[in-house]
């Protein structure tokens, strides 16, 4: 696991970032089908059945929350941006959400058949045993925990973490302040942390856009490689891509999607 941190002005406030960013993105801005193509979606199919009880632990605008209850799902909520939150009961009253963080989650034990977490666990600095604690102390016996986290693929390791740490030291030195952004996960190890928190691990896949052409991490990572529109990649970032892609998926994967079991106690 490696902890990436980004130098913000002096009066940036991250958690005002994403307070903001939400309440300019629209509930119902998603169609059903940006979700169908969602790369993951047969697989969470796979595991999650319909009527049973879910969390959507970060769930921001409540994007899965929606779609996954029009598909039949019972879905509750927790995030910690409170404004948003507001904005989901104030759009439907009838959407179970709450103001929480997935390191202390508001039910009892054994209340859920299955977790969701979509863009979450990267955000837990120096709680994640905590978390995954949490996570399993509200599933049933047999439960799913349904993770998507971005991934430490072998080019981010290779260049993109040694160049984030040189600006580490450099920016640091100069006195500038660093704050935490968020981790990048190596599979192994995030693997062994769960078999540790009592999961069984059922399965793990590569996960990127499902846009032609598009790729979030080699856009985000790599100005050379940034097409005209957002997270789309240009001519060398494309061949890039299908070089690594046809040699192994994993190789330059932005984000990796794991599902585990609750282990029978």
């Amino acid at each position: 696991m490696y902890k990436i941190h980004k130098f913000y002005p002096a009066n940036f406030d991250p958690d005002r970032y994403w307070e903001d960013k939400y309440a300019r993105e629209h509930i119902a801005g998603k169609s059903t089908d940006d979700f169908r193509q969602q790369g993951f979606w047969p697989l969470l199919q796979k595991y999650f059945r319909p009527g049973r009880q879910y969390l959507d632990a970060g769930c921001g605008i409540g994007g899965w929350i929606l779609f996954l209850r029009d598909e039949g799902y019972n879905v509750e909520g927790i995030d910690t941006a409170a404004r948003t939150v507001r904005a989901l009961t104030e759009y439907d009253p009838d959407i179970r959400v709450k103001v929480a963080s997935i390191t202390q989650i508001p039910y009892p034990d054994q209340y859920f058949d299955g977790v969701l977490a979509i863009g979450t666990l990267e955000y837990v600095e120096d709680e994640m045993p905590q978390a995954l604690r949490e996570v399993h102390r509200v599933l049933k016996p047999g439960g799913i925990f349904f993770m998507e986290v971005p991934s430490a693929n072998i080019l981010r390791r290779l260049f993109y973490i040694p160049l984030k740490r040189l600006e580490f030291l450099l920016k640091t030195r100069q006195g500038e302040k660093p704050t935490f952004a968020h981790y990048l996960f190596v599979r192994a190890t995030l693997l062994r942390r769960l078999q540790v928190a009592q999961f069984e691990v059922l399965e793990t896949r590569p996960h990127e856009l499902p846009e032609s052409h598009g790729h979030y991490g080699l856009y985000v990572d790599w100005r050379i490689f940034r097409g005209a529109e957002p997270y789309k990649l240009n001519m060398a970032g494309r061949a890039v891509q299908k070089v690594l892609t046809a040699i192994s998926p994993w190789l330059a994967a932005t984000g990796m999607v794991v599902v585990v079991r609750k282990r029978a106690q």
